[in-house]
């Protein structure tokens, strides 16, 4: 017996030194985009200003701007540090379309993802263009989910949003369907506090494993952007200002922003990682909301 608890008790150490060894060594994978997020980081801003939308004062407070990470968040991405460069838009109809992004490291020129939001002024009756696209990471697949949350469904129509574009916006739901997450993948599970704003179009694309259908993934999810973007922005300064709508609008994206500060995973990681930049950087770069948030 005790030769038996000898010989365990060696292995339980030798299996604390393999795991220790490995999260020292460990660090994700690089994985290419096949140039996706770099065209986008070009196509965005020119649709945007082509729209009439010019460059947020915000975005030169974080132009160039560096996270320092310790553990586990320097073994997630892989660095000691990360950029994460903020570059915000504004016009006479949108609050804020904001790009956001995680480089690592900084001014390496490799992008883990490509996040966009764009808010639509108050008096609007507009949904909000929401996309996240993602690589994968440590315990998450790959993914790009893009939705147009709608914070008042009665007030808010999307046939009626996008007029004759409606059948384009379906005629794209359709062309993503092969990449479409389903329920036993995981669809929805960590965002099921969204489901009051997620919307019929709602796209959760989850990347394929193997190279070649990788790249055929990529270059759909970015042909839907390419569509999706101008028909949206276009669609959004055709709007009329509605005065009546105004605080009600603004209360319920209130509503939506202190929804997601208390319950997404990314945002609590990110409160972790930006500390007293988080605020600065998420609620006045990123939403472009005046508000206070909840007490911890």
């Amino acid at each position: 017996m005790k030769k038996f608890l000898l010989f365990l008790g060696g292995g339980v150490l030798l299996a604390v030194i393999a795991g220790a060894i490995f999260i020292a060594t460990f660090k994700p994978p690089k994985m290419t985009d096949y140039g996706v997020f770099a065209r986008l980081r070009v196509f965005v801003p020119e649709v945007l200003t082509g729209e009439g939308a010019h460059i947020r004062e915000i975005s030169k407070e974080f132009d160039g701007f560096t996270l320092d990470l310790s553990f586990p968040f320097n073994k997630m991405f892989g660095s000691d540090s990360v950029g994460v460069p903020l570059r915000a838009f504004s016009s006479e109809k949108i609050a804020t379309a904001t790009i956001s992004q995680f480089e690592v490291p900084q001014g390496s020129g490799y992008y883990r993802d490509f996040v966009l939001n764009i808010r639509p002024d108050y008096g609007l009756q507009a949904p909000v263009f929401h996309m996240d696209f993602m690589k994968p990471s440590p315990g998450t697949p790959g993914l790009c989910t893009i939705d147009f949350f709608n914070v008042d469904k009665k007030a808010i129509c999307l046939e009626t949003f996008f007029g004759d574009d409606f059948e384009k916006i379906k005629e794209v739901y359709e062309s993503v369907s092969p990449y479409q997450r389903t329920v036993e993948e995981g669809r929805g599970k960590i965002t099921r506090y969204l489901d009051e704003y997620k919307t019929e179009f709602r796209m959760e694309l989850i990347e394929p494993g193997d190279a070649a259908a990788r790249k055929a993934y990529f270059e759909t999810a970015e042909k839907a952007v390419r569509t999706l973007l101008p028909i949206y922005i276009r669609r959004v300064n055709a709007c009329q200002p509605v005065k009546t709508f105004v605080r009600k609008h603004e209360r319920r994206i209130k509503g939506l922003v202190r929804l997601i500060y208390k319950k997404d995973f990314a945002v609590a990681m990110g409160k972790r990682i930006f500390k007293k930049s988080f605020k600065r950087y998420w609620l006045d770069g990123f939403w472009a909301v005046d508000m206070k948030l909840p007490a911890e």
